[in-house]
């Protein structure tokens, strides 16, 4: 099957392309650059044309820090509430996802990697995020206190081999006994540790980048803070140029300017937006709050964190648009597949208008929204 989108401008996402076209064959990128002009007999005719009607075809958004959506949750355990996140964020362009389980007791952990495991087959899904459950209880945000526990790399091994598809991420506190050990472990097995619901001093957070902490999980939220005198983790981080950061740009986690002071510390390619979405996601109800007024995730969708970056900073969309797919891509190896319009990467497509709503998703060559 070969699909033909035509009468688009591109936005590979760092270079900006006009009067261009994308050839998709067998769900994957064939061509994607300037409307070519040959002789009509000199290559194979589509099967399809798709009429872009002079939208901007952008890489599928990589969010890898996504909970829930469409009032389901990846811990509901059911894989009915798996497929509804993932339709609630594929139809506002999220294409790839790592689902994110937070910290419960070890067999609702495991009913829910069952339920992804049920939903996996049908794309989407490129590993789990770890959230917890070693997490610092006194950072723990809206996690269940109670089921906060030491490391314990049998779990996490229990999980790896029910799962079908790889952990990628785990967030845990640098600072708590037997961390570098743990992380030390998860760097031999491939999986990115992340620092997240930490108290850690700077020295301690230091450790654990020693240990081989790469990332930090939802920058500033859940975590010790800057302090003139101490810079904490959130200083740690912002001054490792190894370590990439997740920003929830949607003006709650955190302030504009606070998210503007993030891409001026970091490399650009170290800067990865996320949702952090919970059950409100793709809906007009506000983020949860637990009874102590805690937030609970968010009901951000990923498109709507490009624009309000690109809102809030007037930055042309490639300028801001690689924090949402080459950089998340890239974070996880994924890039020759992910986060990129080029040749042989996922025809995984987004379709925006002049004001960045999504006007048509293709996921892996299957046009899943209607275009134009």
């Amino acid at each position: 099957m070969t699909i033909l989108i035509e009468n688009i401008s591109l936005c590979t996402p760092y270079e900006r392309i006009e009067k261009a076209e994308i050839r998709i064959e067998s769900g994957r990128i064939a061509f994607a650059g300037p409307r070519r002009t040959k002789a009509p007999g000199a290559r194979k005719p589509p099967n399809e044309r798709i009429d872009g009607r002079g939208a901007t075809a952008v890489p599928g958004l990589v969010d890898i820090h996504l909970h829930g959506g469409g009032g389901a949750d990846f811990m509901d355990g059911t894989a009915e509430a798996v497929r509804t996140v993932l339709l609630t964020h594929l139809r506002a362009g999220t294409t790839s996802v790592l689902a994110t389980l937070m910290t419960a007791p070890r067999e609702r952990i495991l009913a829910a990697v069952r339920a992804v495991n049920e939903a996996a087959a049908g794309g989407g899904i490129l590993g789990l995020h770890l959230e917890g459950p070693h997490i610092a209880a006194s950072m723990r945000g809206a996690q269940p206190a109670e089921s906060v526990r030491p490391f314990d790399l049998r779990e996490t091994s229990a999980i790896a081999r029910l799962s079908k598809v790889p952990i990628r991420i785990v967030t845990l506190a640098p600072e708590l006994p037997g961390a570098a050990a743990y992380i030390r472990a998860l760097v031999r097995r491939g999986v990115i540790p992340a620092a997240g619901h930490s108290a850690a001093t700077f020295e301690q957070a230091i450790r654990g980048f020693e240990a081989g902490i790469k990332h930090g999980t939802h920058l500033f939220n859940a975590m010790s803070g800057i302090h003139h005198r101490q810079p904490g983790l959130a200083g740690a981080l912002l001054l490792n140029e190894e370590a990439s950061v997740e920003v929830i740009a949607d003006g709650i986690h955190l302030h504009p300017a606070t998210v503007f002071l993030v891409l001026t510390a970091k490399p650009s390619d170290m800067v990865v937006l996320v949702t952090d979405a919970t059950r409100p996601a793709g809906s007009k109800k506000p983020a949860l709050r637990t009874a102590e007024g805690r937030l609970y995730g968010s009901a951000l969708t990923l498109i709507e964190a490009v624009r309000n970056v690109s809102q809030w900073s007037g930055w042309p969309l490639e300028a801001v648009l690689p924090l949402a797919t080459a950089n998340p891509a890239r974070l996880l190896g994924l890039d020759s597949r992910k986060g990129f319009l080029k040749k042989g990467a996922d025809a995984d497509i987004v379709l925006l208008d002049k004001r960045l709503e999504v006007k048509g998703v293709f996921a892996r060559g299957k046009l899943v929204g209607a275009a134009g």
